[in-house]
Order: structure tokens, then sequence, then C-alpha cells
């Protein structure tokens, strides 16, 4: 207490009154947002879902049973029981079922994957995982993964002519870029590895061994994970390691 100054005190006149105080003042402090629930989403948005779903459900089943060249939007349509005007409007062509498929798919495969590294061992056995959970996914159907292969092999088509879905597959690969440059700038910071190349740069490099090898790989008769992973392995550890070149066999980065 300060001379000449009064000590405040505050006094409740019951239990009742000082809980009443002390939960508006709670309230005061927590935004409307969280406060109150999400609202569910209104008839016609749980319509639209609906429609996506039986459509996308219908798709992998026609392309399963009966090949992806072979099936037509007509009949996923009829599977579906919506009008083909209406499967248009999820999807801008057979291509684009396939990837409305597949994208679902591997967006839950991103949303996982890096609970799944291991935050210590090392980078080649981090990047092994990171990578195992899609091999296991394109061995599971073929008859999706080989079209899906086909289907998004031009990595310059003029993004006009792509469908919503299409894009969305492109769009996904900076993401998991990203999720790698987390991994090997983390493995930099701790001293594991050289900082004389950006992370993003040594990710950009691992996710183009990926994507080159897993291609090889679909491309085989019967593609297994096991030995599918060790080669994407062996390949990944000759990049850490480098080939050791003399001084005058490589030249200046453009």
């Amino acid at each position: 207490m300060h001379a000449g100054k009064p000590e405040v005190r505050f006094r409740y006149p019951n239990r009742l009154h000082e809980t009443f105080l002390l939960s508006m003042t709670v309230s005061a402090k927590i935004p409307d947002a969280v406060m109150d629930p999400p609202k569910p989403p209104g008839l016609r948005e749980r319509s639209k879902l609906e429609k996506r779903r039986r459509i996308k459900e219908a798709a992998r089943e026609v392309f399963i049973e009966k090949g992806y060249e072979a099936a037509t939007t007509r009949e996923i349509a009829a599977l579906a029981d919506v009008a083909i005007g209406t499967l248009f409007v999820y999807a801008k062509d057979k291509r684009d079922l396939l990837m409305l498929i597949i994208n679902d798919d591997l967006d839950a495969i991103n949303d996982t994957v890096m609970k799944s590294v291991a935050k210590k061992g090392s980078l080649l056995d981090q990047l092994t995982e990171f990578f195992r959970k899609r091999y296991a996914y394109w061995a599971k159907e073929l008859r999706l993964a080989r079209p899906a292969l086909q289907e998004t092999f031009d990595f310059i088509a003029p993004r006009s002519e792509m469908g919503a879905e299409t894009a969305r597959f492109y769009a996904r690969r900076p993401k998991i870029v990203a999720l790698l440059t987390e991994i090997i700038k983390a493995k930099q910071d701790a001293g594991k590895i050289a900082k004389n190349d950006s992370p993003e740069a040594i990710a950009n490099l691992m996710m183009t061994i990926y994507l080159t090898e897993n291609r090889r790989w679909l491309n085989e008769e019967k593609p297994t994970v096991e030995p599918g992973i060790a080669r994407l392995r062996s390949l990944l550890s000759l990049a850490m390691r480098g080939i050791g070149p003399a001084p005058e066999e490589v030249g200046e980065p453009e």
C-alpha cells in the first residue's frame, strides 16, 4: 500500500454473483467464432456433397471393373443416378473424374505423411518413409494408378485445357515439395547436411527422382512396394552421396 491511498477491495455479495462476473469476463475474451459451433451445411450444400460422393464412387467402381479406357462417362452418370450434364458440373471429362478419385486419396495421404516420418533417424530413412505411403497407394489399385500416370504425363499442358480436378492434381506438387523442404531444412539446421544448396533445391531434386522412378516402377508387369521403394532408396542415396567427380568434370551451375 502507498501512503495516502486507500486500499481497494472487491467484494461480491455472494458466490453466484462472483461466478456470473467471471463467466462474463471469460466470454468477452473468446471470439464469437470460437464460442459458436460451426453451422452444419444447408440442404443444398448437402445435396451437392452427396452427388459428388456418388459420382466419385461410381467412377471408381466402373474404372476398376471395366478399365479406364473402356469406361464411359455416361455409364458412370447412370450408376451415380445423376444426369450426364450434372456429372460434368463436377468433372470436365473422364480424366477429371479419375483425378477426382486420385486427389481425394492423395490429400488424405498428405494429411498424415508428416506424422509417419520419424523426427529422428537419417535423412535417407525419413525420405524413404515419406514416399512409402505413396508407393503403397499406387500399388493398391493399378487400374487407377496406371491411367493416372498416363493422363498426367504431360507437365506443360495449358491450364485452360485442364479440368478443375486435373489442375488440383498438379497444384499438389508444390505442397509435397514444401513438406520435403521442411524435412531437409531441419537436417541443415541440425548440422547433419551441408547448407551449400537451398533446402528447396534439394527437395525439388528428391521429388524429381521420385516422380521419374515411380513412373518406371508402375510400368513394371507386377509392381510391388518393397522392391520399388528399395530401388527408390538406392537412387536417393546416390543423389545424397554424389558420384565423386574430379573438379574438371563439374561445370559451374547455370
